[in-house]
């Protein structure tokens, strides 16, 4: 998933907000500031806004979830879709027909936990969130392995899908699992101050070659990779850029973004020695750096008190809608590979998943067969490049895989067999709040050291607001990063820069919960 789909979706929600201007529930209770309380956004605690299909909205107090009718029930007022008062009293509002949830104190699990955004969270949580509260850490599921060196981030599930209209399917290779036996555990966090619907998180497993690995192509295509080799040469604008992407390593080639402009392209040369005859591909595993992070972060500071608005106006929109917003995303556009043609350097793919947290591994086709030179382009500062091969792919058939889904699920310890049920069906979903933490293990075929392992997670998460973003609302600037996504970039160039040389301190030191 690109990160032009996350820009796209609050594209969306910022435009049409702005121009139209099963549930077994109980109390949760979650002590995330120091001072032992949430701090509201409007003095009125508890507050509930059920923001419905149609764009209508009840904002309630005095309120409680009614579990055997899968209703919310309270006092307060309904406004339509453009904030009118049209009704008072009590209500009894269907959980089926709202987009979306919005409160300061969490009262429900379940079904509407699931649609709920916490808004006005302070950022005290983490006093070193204080200095820069557009660098706090921010994940979505994140799922780590374990081995005898000790436990290892693997992959984040879904990182655009920012509302329940945007839930959508990732896959991620664990290229550093090494099973030890047929039984593998993959550990499931929830890091940050956010809410996680996951639906499912399966398996995908694929034999591997003799002497090669199995790498997912950008649009989710299994293809044999042998003879991998590493570039000879690798320059970038620093120079020798070789020792950081010649070995999976975690020692990442970076840069950081242009000081007038965020949109600023850099290119690095790669070149490699004679290939092997047969179909190639280019192996990279990257991440994201934190400027998409900041920029999210920002967009949602100018939508303020309206973010729950904007997100919930998402469910009223086509698929059409959505993706043609993403103006913003386009303008960062992703990591682009080019290679030699007749009249110059074309695109052969592109990769590069949305997120900062874990990095992913594609393979990118590539034309011809004789490619020596490989050309990245892509926002400078925005990606972090880890490894980059050279690779034989195997023709014919794509690779043939198994999905698998966990056999068990075990949460403090102890078997969670609600949790089991909700991943293993497809019409429920497992919500998951800031601390918790799951195991999931799956029962892997005969001989698994012979099998490539993918994660394949589907769901939504929800950012919480923070008290501090807003100060920053901005009804202007909130289209201004949609509408003119090149003009957002060059002015933000400046607040970005001043907080970029400490942003992955601040981001790493502020998680709410560890693995």
């Amino acid at each position: 998933m690109a990160s032009r789909l996350r820009f796209g979706a609050l594209a969306v929600a910022v435009v049409t907000a702005l121009l139209s201007a099963s549930c077994n529930l109980r109390r949760l209770e979650r002590q995330l500031v120091s001072s032992r309380q949430l701090t509201t956004t409007d003095k009125e605690s508890p507050y509930l806004k059920a923001h419905l299909k149609n764009g209508s909205v009840y904002v309630l107090s005095d309120w409680h979830a009614d579990s055997s009718a899968a209703v919310i029930v309270g006092r307060g007022q309904l406004l339509d879709v453009n904030r009118t008062v049209v009704d008072s009293g009590r209500f009894r509002v269907p959980v089926d027909s709202v987009a979306l949830f919005e409160t300061n104190v969490l009262h429900s699990s379940g079904a509407t936990t699931a649609l709920t955004v916490m808004a006005g969270i302070t950022a005290g949580v983490a006093v070193v969130c204080l200095t820069n509260t557009k660098a706090c850490f921010g994940s979505c599921p994140t799922f780590y392995t374990e081995d005898s060196s000790g436990v290892q981030l693997a992959a984040e599930g879904f990182s655009a899908s920012i509302a329940p209209a945007l839930e959508a399917t990732d896959l991620d290779m664990l290229v550093r699992a090494r099973p030890r036996g047929r039984d593998f555990t993959l550990r499931l966090t929830n890091e940050a101050l956010e809410t996680h619907v996951i639906r499912w998180a399966n398996l995908i497993v694929a034999p591997r070659p003799s002497g090669g690995r199995v790498f997912a192509t950008p649009d989710g295509v299994f293809r044999n990779a042998t003879a991998l080799a590493a570039p000879s040469r690798c320059t970038a604008a620093e120079g020798d850029c070789l020792p950081a992407v010649m070995r999976l390593d975690g020692q990442e080639r970076s840069s950081t973004t242009d000081s007038t402009d965020l949109a600023t392209r850099e290119t690095i040369e790669l070149e490699f020695g004679p290939p092997d005859s047969g179909d190639l591909g280019l192996v990279i595993t990257a991440r994201q750096s934190l400027l998409t992070t900041f920029l999210i972060y920002q967009s949602l500071a100018y939508m303020g008190h309206d973010a729950g608005r904007f997100l919930a106006a998402l469910s009223t929109m086509g698929s059409n809608a959505r993706t043609q917003a993403g103006g913003l995303g386009r303008t960062l556009g992703r990591i682009e590979v080019l290679v030699p043609g007749d009249t110059g350097w074309i695109v052969a793919g592109s990769v590069g998943e949305t997120g900062p947290v874990a990095a992913d591994t594609k393979v990118v086709p590539l034309p011809g067969t004789g490619t020596q030179r490989v050309r990245l382009r892509m926002t400078k500062g925005l990606w972090r490049i880890d490894y980059v091969a050279l690779a034989r792919l195997g023709g014919g058939d794509p690779v043939a895989t198994e999905r698998l889904h966990p056999a068990q699920v075990r949460r403090d310890g102890r078997d969670d067999p609600a949790a089991l049920r909700a991943l293993r069906d497809s019409a429920r979903v497992l919500t998951t709040l800031p601390g918790d933490k799951y195991e999931l293990t799956y029962r892997l075929p005969s001989h698994p050291e012979r099998y490539e392992l993918f994660l394949e997670a589907r769901g939504y998460y929800l950012e919480w607001m923070r008290r501090e973003w807003f100060a920053e609302q901005n009804s202007g600037l909130a289209l201004g990063m949609f509408l003119d996504p090149a003009g957002s970039l060059k002015r933000l160039a400046p607040a970005y820069k001043k907080v970029e040389p400490d942003i992955e301190r601040v981001f790493w030191n502020s998680r709410y919960a560890k693995p």
